[in-house]
């Protein structure tokens, strides 16, 4: 019976280790992917921010509809 009860203990204590690895391991790369989510974020607004500064040199250099 304690052969067992040891045999069940260390397989559990096997699969914690291996769940907590797996926890560390998901959460780095989800960590990772929030950087990557920023680093987006903030090319986005930039590469926008260009196009509506574009947009309005654009609008102030044509010629009014009477010309």
């Amino acid at each position: 019976m304690d052969t067992n009860l040891e045999k069940r203990i260390n397989e559990l204590e096997a699969k914690n280790a291996f769940q907590e690895d797996a926890i560390e391991r998901l959460s780095s790369e989800v960590r990772k992917q929030q950087q990557e989510i920023t680093a987006l974020n903030h090319q986005l607004t930039s590469a926008l921010d260009l196009l509506l500064k574009g947009s309005e040199i654009q609008d102030s250099e044509e010629k009014p509809p009477h010309y």
